[in-house]
């Protein structure tokens, strides 16, 4: 999945959210933050072209650890027991990251270190991943509108 579905697919998520939580803006930075956080590993992504994931793709493969429920559970509980305030937005970011690469073709490692894929149906960049993008961009605008007219009316 490309990186903008990932950011509007994880913003939906977060924006459904973001009344349940304590701090909503700490909260929103960090479920954007971490959407983008499994592509550190791949060259090919944003972010993956910095000095830092150049030292990361060194020593683990795309779509590998850092895609993993493994990944997930370990770091998420490090910052729930040290940065409690951004834990759910991690999980949230971080985990629609995964669902959103779980439904690709190319699939995921998603029970890693074992080695079967769960594959889906979505080709990366293809016209659902376009409809989906325009889909959950759409309804971001729709309940970023929405909280803007209950905090204001």
């Amino acid at each position: 999945m490309l990186s903008r579905t990932h950011l509007v697919f994880s913003l939906f998520v977060g924006l459904l959210l973001i009344q349940s939580v304590s701090n909503p803006i700490i909260f929103l930075i960090a479920v954007l933050i971490s959407t983008f956080l499994p592509d550190l590993d791949s060259y090919t992504s944003k972010f993956g072209k910095r000095f830092f994931s150049r030292v990361l793709t060194a020593f683990t493969k795309h779509r590998g650890v850092m895609h993993s429920l493994l990944f997930l559970g370990v770091f998420y509980f490090l910052f729930y027991f040290y940065f409690p305030s951004i834990s759910l937005g991690f999980l949230v970011g971080y985990g629609t990251h995964l669902l959103g690469d779980l439904v690709t073709k190319q699939g995921l490692r998603l029970f890693y270190p074992f080695k079967f894929r769960i594959h889906g149906f979505l080709k990366t960049g293809g016209k659902i991943e376009s409809f989906l993008f325009l889909f959950f961009g759409i309804f971001d605008l729709f309940l970023i509108f929405k909280l803007i007219f209950e905090v204001y009316l």
